[in-house]
């Protein structure tokens, strides 16, 4: 499954998980979590699948809106969230972006709980860009191991995925831990490049690099699941 985006003739950018398990037909629907997701047949090209959207847009644009509607509907007040290992109180003031103070917490814009969520969505993944980004690079030189690329993942599934063709890809939402969890989980994915397995050698490698490999666990157990609080 991937990303699409596609603009209206209004302007607006729709967001739709695009999949290709279709057997013939073109089929788009909205998910109980009010996702926008369109599944086509494999052989489909991209601008098929975009002409496609452009001819049933006013039917597209109204389920997009629906889903809209759906996301307003199940999202709460943020009040709470965790950053850099810290939980911090969130509050709302007359503002145009996102403050964050050690000692204060996070100050958002004044907005309608949805548009505040996705704001302070939008930074977080910001911050994990070049925080989670930095720390990879970091142990790279540290461990010489230099995987294909680095980036960010939204995996609802994985801390971090690491492939010899692709890469290594670190879950945005890891920017709410702690130090030492974020370096097990780097250290963690490079030693993959090495060893693919979770073999007796390939934990003596992460042994070699931290010796934070259980409480880093114990601290995605424990906490893990706040993290995935903004979805």
């Amino acid at each position: 499954m991937s990303i699409l985006k596609y603009k209206t003739n209004n302007g607006e950018v729709i967001e739709l998980i695009l999949s290709r398990t279709a057997r013939k037909n073109i089929i788009l629907r909205l998910d109980k979590n009010g996702e926008l997701k369109l599944n086509v047949p494999p052989c489909l090209s991209l601008q098929s699948a975009f002409r496609w959207l452009s001819e049933n847009e006013v039917k597209f644009s109204k389920i997009w809106h629906q889903s809209k509607q759906l996301k307003h509907a199940r999202v709460s007040k943020i009040e709470q969230i965790w950053f850099r290992g810290e939980r911090y109180c969130c509050s709302s003031t007359i503002t145009d972006k996102i403050y964050w103070h050690p000692q204060q917490g996070l100050t958002l814009p004044d907005l309608p709980v949805y548009e505040q969520r996705q704001l302070l969505i939008n930074w977080l993944k910001t911050q994990a860009q070049k925080y989670l980004i930095a720390r990879l690079k970091h142990w790279s030189l540290i461990m010489q191991l230099q995987p294909q690329a680095m980036a960010l993942s939204r995996a609802k599934t994985f801390w971090g995925v690491c492939r010899s063709k692709t890469g290594i890809k670190l879950n945005w939402r890891l920017i709410g831990a702690p130090d030492y969890v974020i370096d097990y989980v780097c250290i963690h994915e490079l030693g993959h490049l090495k060893h693919p397995h979770h073999g007796p050698a390939f934990w003596a490698l992460v042994a070699r690099y931290t010796k934070q490999t259980k409480p880093a666990k114990m601290w995605l157990r424990h906490n893990g699941k706040d993290l995935f609080q903004l979805g």
